[in-house]
């Protein structure tokens, strides 16, 4: 039983780790088209943001509550993907 266990554990720490691929909550700064909303939903989707704090910062608040709502859409997605 205490083999089981060891053995089950590892597997279960990796595959928590595999499934959530590519989330970060460091992102380089936008470059490019950072001006509206439609720039920041995209550019955090790309990011893969996993919360709003990049979206902070010397951007127009269009582009913030793009960011934000791109951030909540992935939040939302993650949520609902989520294994039982």
């Amino acid at each position: 039983m205490k083999k089981a266990f060891l053995l089950a554990l590892p597997l279960a720490l990796l595959a928590g780790c595999a499934s959530a691929p590519g989330q970060t909550t460091i992102a380089r700064n936008c470059q490019g088209n950072c001006s509206n909303h439609e720039d920041g939903y995209q550019w955090a989707q790309s990011a893969n943001l996993v919360d709003a704090a990049p979206c902070n910062g010397p951007y127009p608040e269009a582009f913030i509550d793009g960011c934000r709502d791109g951030v909540e859409d992935l939040y939302q997605l993650r949520r609902a993907t989520r294994p039982l």
